[in-house]
């Protein structure tokens, strides 16, 4: 089996696959949880600083916070914040009267001291501003005013490092999903590919097949299920072929024994003469049938193939020897036998199943024939046998038609064809007959 195609290649490609997306989603979420946390902590160093700049101002309002801090820190309106924002993204328009409506700029924070942080990014430019009131029913307030815009490249190089880190610890890990992939399929799969060697080199001949160490588990319930059908199998097989010896025995001496006093009683004085002579050729053409039949059914039921193997023979002289097998099938003199295979025709075939089929196919056209010819012609790869008899009413599944209604002969013409892969097809031979056309295709 290509390991490409196997149970253990596809169990190690579903644990690489599940260390890969296991990996990529943790990361994800390792990766946006930095950056929230990195936030977070540039918030909180804000606030700090904010919130001691508003209790120095509120103690003296005179005081310049300028040469306290590197933000830019206003004591105004918010609509003059907006105005002073704007300098800072010449393209964007601010018709905003709050900061919070600025839209599509970044997101909004509130701190537990209440006051309100916003960050405002567009392009390469990053903005945070935090906003605190300093006196209550006053419109003017405390505007901490950052540009973090060069920051960028710091952020950046740490994403880099990150992830680098992240691309190292996913291929470290996809080695490890690789292992472990391995080990478990090594240690999963191998029971079955065992419990699939022993089913593939299943004997009939012994019932317990696929005996092996198992665990308690699916795998030893299914071998021992495959074990009971083996041995079930086993003793089928055993009644078949007692059958098949008794049978061959049973049947094949009263026939023997009838046939032979059949042809002493032809031989006498009295089975020569008149009615005698007529009852005693109809039983020996029962017999003939009985054997032929029996002969039939026997092979069919084997268990092996029953033939050998295929071989090149002359199938002009085979339908010769058809032909005179049944000429005491013909119910009138007016009944002719055509050969028309060329006599030099060779065919590569199975010979026995070919001789039966045609052996039961002119049976029937004799049986069904008062008048007329029935014929066997054929190519390189296809048998045909015509009579101009009873023929068939048409029918839209003309051969499972004709099949009903037949009889065992082209029943047991229908199952040789089957197990040989060859196509039989029934028809109509014009306005009169019958016309059967074997497809060898071997």
């Amino acid at each position: 089996m290509n390991f490409l195609h196997s149970i253990k290649f596809r169990f190690i490609l579903a644990c690489i696959a599940f260390a890969i997306i296991v990996t990529l989603c943790y990361g994800r979420v390792t990766f946006i949880g930095l950056k929230y946390n990195s936030d977070e902590l540039f918030n909180w160093y804000i606030t700090q600083e904010a919130q001691q700049l508003i209790n120095r101002y509120r103690a003296d309002p005179t005081l310049d916070m300028s040469q306290l801090t590197t933000a830019d820190i206003e004591i105004t309106t918010e609509a003059q914040m907006i105005k002073k924002l704007a300098s800072y993204f010449p393209k964007s328009e601010f018709t905003a009267k709050k900061l919070i409506d600025v839209h599509n700029l970044g997101p909004a924070f509130s701190t537990p001291q209440q006051y309100n942080i916003y960050e405002f990014g567009k392009d390469d430019t990053i903005i945070h501003i935090l906003e605190a009131k300093l006196w209550p029913n006053k419109e003017e307030k405390f505007y901490y005013l950052v540009d973090v815009s060069s920051f960028s490249n710091y952020d950046n190089y740490s994403e880099e490092v990150v992830e680098n880190m992240f691309l190292e610890m996913l291929a470290l890990i996809m080695l490890i999903g690789l292992a472990i992939g391995t080990m478990l399929a090594m240690t999963v799969v191998s029971p079955i590919s065992r419990l699939a060697k022993s089913v593939d080199n299943m004997d009939l001949g012994n019932k317990n097949s696929c005996k092996d160490s198992y665990f308690n588990d699916e795998i030893a319930l299914l071998a021992n299920k495959i074990d009971s059908f083996t041995a079930r199998t086993h003793d089928f097989v055993e009644r078949e072929k007692s059958f098949t010896r008794d049978a061959s025995h049973e049947l094949r001496t009263p026939v023997a024994s009838s046939r032979a006093a059949i042809e002493l009683a032809l031989s006498t004085t009295e089975g020569q003469q008149g009615k005698i002579n007529s009852f005693l050729k109809r039983v020996e053409r029962s017999n003939k049938d009985m054997t032929h039949l029996i002969e039939t059914f026997l092979m069919l039921g084997r268990e092996e193939d029953g033939c050998e193997q295929p071989t090149t023979f002359n199938l002009h002289e085979l339908a010769n020897n058809t032909f005179t097998k049944h000429d005491y099938l013909k119910r009138d003199e007016r009944v002719t036998c055509v050969n028309s295979i060329e006599g030099d025709l060779q065919i590569n075939a199975c010979k026995q199943y070919v001789s039966i089929i045609l052996d039961n196919l002119v049976r029937n056209a004799l049986q069904h024939t008062h008048e007329g010819q029935v014929i066997v012609r054929a190519t390189s790869n296809q048998i045909i046998i015509e009579d101009t008899g009873e023929g068939f009413e048409n029918s839209t599944n003309t051969s499972l038609n004709v099949l009903e209604k037949s009889g065992v002969g082209l029943s047991i013409v229908n199952r040789l064809c089957e197990k040989q892969g060859w196509q039989l097809t029934l028809s109509n031979n014009g306005e009169q007959g019958t016309r059967a056309i074997i497809d060898i295709n071997n």
